[in-house]
């Protein structure tokens, strides 16, 4: 016991040591490591008990810490199937799955440039998918391209998929529009019009903020 105190009194103080300022044995590639591994715990607890003061404050520290530079070149990191941790969207929006039971998480597969948020209320018969087109449009930005929302109930209908208009006759749309209030039409603004931007990504943690400012934190199933 007295052992495992003196481990624990001994981790605790050399995590504070290297987060300080006044830590003389710092180096570019060792202290960021220790500072993430730091951040993803006290984030994790934040999560658990739904700490939104605390958890910007640690999002805030971590996205200092981002270890993708460039989503533009490092794109297959978001691969792979995430779970959904906090978020600060509604939960009219997003399910809140402590109190309703509803699992909520996505598939993305960047080869096919899309993801799929899936709402499991007890999946095959009951839930939903929604596909969303994906595109890194920045360094730190991915670009949305809502397409499709399939519905499945466990009575008549059993299915319903809803297509969003075909992305081409947006873009027409939206020419006009500019035409019309006589500005210049921009593909990067068009593309940008519903996107995420990437605050925090490595092999295990996902923090991003949406177009409409809700923030998503993220880990691997």
């Amino acid at each position: 016991m007295k052992n495992s105190s003196f481990l624990f009194l001994t981790y605790t103080g050399i995590t504070s040591l290297l987060l300080s300022p006044y830590c003389f044995i710092k180096t570019d590639a060792f202290v960021p490591v220790i500072q993430r591994y730091y951040f993803k715990a006290q984030l994790r607890d934040a999560c658990q008990i739904k700490d939104k003061t605390k958890i910007d404050d640690i999002v805030e520290e971590l996205s200092k810490l981002n270890p993708t530079s460039d989503i533009r070149s490092q794109f297959s990191k978001l691969d792979g199937e995430w779970k959904l941790d906090f978020t600060t969207a509604l939960t009219t929006e997003v399910p809140d799955e402590q109190k309703s039971g509803v699992i909520t998480y996505q598939t993305v597969d960047t080869d096919k440039g899309i993801i799929y948020n899936v709402i499991d209320r007890g999946l095959p018969e009951k839930g939903a998918k929604i596909a969303v087109g994906i595109e890194p449009t920045r360094s730190g930005r991915v670009a949305l391209d809502f397409r499709t929302i399939e519905a499945f109930n466990d009575k008549f209908p059993k299915r319903i998929l809803l297509k969003f208009p075909p992305r081409d006759l947006v873009k027409v749309v939206y020419k006009i529009g500019k035409i019309l209030s006589g500005k210049e039409y921009d593909e990067l603004e068009f593309k940008e019009a519903n996107h995420f931007d990437l605050l925090y990504l490595d092999d295990d943690l996902r923090i991003q903020r949406n177009s409409e400012g809700n923030l998503f934190v993220n880990s691997r199933r």
